[in-house]
C-alpha cells in the first residue's frame, strides 16, 4: 500500500497537476466563469416567471414578455459570452493584448457562425455554439501568437500613445486569425458549427446518459482522494455540455414544454456537492459529535464553509485526500446518490434543473431554486444528507477512535 501510495504521490500526481496546469485548460475554467452572472442573472427571471404556484401563469400573463426578456438576452448569446471570456483567457495565456485578443475572438466566432445568406442569426449565438466558441477562441489566439513571436507586426514611433500603437502591432495577426475562418465560412462555405458539433456530440451524449455521468463522477472523485483537483481537471471538460442541458431546459420550459436533460448544469446539487465534493456535508456532522477534541473542533471549524459548499478545509484538514479509510464512503456516496436522482428525474418524481445559482448557494435552498420551486427537491435534498451522514459515520468512527486513541497516549507521555 506504502509503495502504491508513493508511486501515487511521485510519479500520478505531479502529471495529473501537469495536466490541470495546461494553457487552454486553464483558460477553459477561467473563461467559462464570465457566463455565471449572466445565467444566474437570467435564472432568477425563469424562476419569477415559472413559479409552480396555481393561477400563477394567468397572474403574469400580461408581463410574461418582460419577465422572459432577460433570459433570452443572457442564455440566448451564452456562446458569444464564452467567445468573449475564452477570447480574453487566452490572449492573456499567449502574452497577447488582452483588448485586442478578446475583440479579434469574439468577431471570429460571429463569423463562423453566419448562415447560409452569409448574416449573423441571432438564434445561433446560443448554447448550440458553445464548443464553435472555445474552439475558434483557440485557434485565433494561436494565429495571433505565431504572428506576434515572429514579429510580425507594423511597428510604430516609440512616440505614438500606446492604444493607438497596440492596435496596429495587432493589425496583421489580427487579420490573419479573421482571414483564415472568413476562408472557411465563406469562401469554402464550411458549416463550422456543424462540424465541430459532429465532433463532440459523443461526449455530450455521454454525458447526458447514466453510466456517462457516473463515470465522469468516478473519475472526480478518485482524483481528489489521490490529492488532485478532480473538478478543475474534468470540470472544465464538463462544464460546456452540462451549461448547453441547462440551456436547453431553460428554453423548454419558456416555450410550455418538458425539459429532457437531467444532467443539466445543477444536478450535481443532488449528492456530489452536499456540503461541497463528495457530500462533504454528512462528513462534517458526524464530526460535530466526535469524541477525539481534533475532529470536533475541526467540525466545528468546518461546519459553516461545508454548509456553503465550501468542502477545502475538511478536504485536506480532515484529510479526505490521502485517506484509505474515507474513500470508499467518499466515492461511493455521490455516485449512489447522483444515481438515485437521475432515475427520480426521469421518472418525474423531482423536476429538473431549469435555472442556475451561486455554487456557494447552501443545499435545500439551491434544489428548491434549480428545479423552478419545486419542494420534492429539498426534501429528498434532506433525506440524501441524512444517508449521507450513516454512510459516513462508520468509517469516520475508525478515524475518530484512532485521533483518541493518539490523544490519550500523548496526555499520557506528558
Amino acid at each position: 500500500m506504502k509503495t502504491l501510495s508513493n508511486w501515487f504521490m511521485n510519479k500520478f500526481s505531479p502529471a495529473l497537476a501537469k495536466i490541470s496546469n495546461m494553457k487552454y485548460l486553464v483558460a477553459l475554467r477561467d473563461g467559462m466563469i464570465i457566463t455565471v452572472p449572466f445565467t444566474v442573472f437570467g435564472s432568477i427571471f425563469m424562476i419569477i416567471g415559472n413559479l409552480p404556484i396555481n393561477g400563477w401563469y394567468d397572474t403574469i400573463a400580461p408581463i410574461q414578455g418582460i419577465l422572459q426578456a432577460p433570459v433570452n438576452v443572457t442564455f440566448g448569446i451564452l456562446a458569444l459570452i464564452v467567445a468573449i471570456g475564452m477570447s480574453y483567457q487566452s490572449a492573456k495565456a499567449n502574452k497577447i493584448d488582452p483588448l485586442t485578443g478578446t475583440a479579434v475572438g469574439a468577431i471570429a466566432f460571429l463569423l463562423c457562425m453566419l448562415n447560409k445568406d452569409f448574416a449573423i442569426d441571432p438564434s445561433t449565438l446560443g448554447s448550440g455554439g458553445m464548443f464553435t466558441a472555445i474552439i475558434v477562441a483557440i485557434i485565433s489566439s494561436e494565429i495571433m501568437r505565431f504572428f506576434i513571436k515572429r514579429n510580425i507586426v507594423i511597428k510604430m514611433p516609440e512616440s505614438v500613445p500606446p492604444a493607438v500603437a497596440n492596435s496596429f502591432a495587432s493589425l496583421i495577426p489580427g487579420s490573419a486569425a479573421l482571414l483564415f475562418f472568413w476562408l472557411i465560412r465563406v469562401v469554402l462555405n464550411i458549416q463550422i458549427n456543424d462540424v465541430i458539433q459532429a465532433i463532440f456530440s459523443p461526449l455530450v451524449f455521454g454525458l447526458n446518459s447514466f453510466w456517462g455521468m457516473e463515470f465522469m463522477l468516478f473519475l472526480t472523485l478518485l482524483l481528489w482522494t489521490l490529492g488532485i483537483h478532480g473538478n478543475n481537471i474534468l470540470g472544465a471538460v464538463a462544464s460546456p455540455v452540462y451549461l448547453q442541458f441547462l440551456t436547453s431546459n431553460i428554453n423548454d420550459v419558456a416555450a410550455g414544454k418538458t425539459p429532457t436533460h437531467i444532467t443539466a448544469d445543477g444536478f450535481l446539487n443532488f449528492g456530489m456537492n452536499i456540503g461541497g465534493t463528495g457530500a462533504i456535508l454528512g462528513l462534517v456532522i458526524c464530526m460535530v459529535f466526535a469524541k477525539s477534541k481534533q475532529y470536533k473542533q475541526l467540525g466545528r471549524l468546518g461546519l459553516v464553509p461545508a454548509v456553503f459548499q465550501i468542502s477545502e478545509p475538511i478536504m485536506f484538514g480532515f484529510p479526505v485526500v490521502l485517506n484509505p479509510t474515507l474513500m470508499i464512503p467518499f466515492i461511493a456516496v455521490p455516485m449512489i446518490l447522483q444515481g438515485i436522482t437521475y432515475f427520480l428525474m426521469k421518472a418525474g418524481l423531482i423536476g429538473m434543473v431549469v435555472a442556475q445559482v451561486p455554487w456557494t448557494t447552501p443545499t435545500l435552498i439551491n434544489g428548491f431554486l434549480i428545479t423552478g420551486g419545486d419542494w420534492r427537491a429539498p426534501v429528498w435534498q434532506l433525506i440524501q444528507l441524512v444517508i449521507s451522514i450513516v454512510a459516513y459515520w462508520p468509517f469516520f468512527k475508525i478515524c475518530d477512535h484512532q485521533a483518541l486513541e493518539a490523544e490519550r497516549q500523548s496526555e499520557l507521555a506528558e
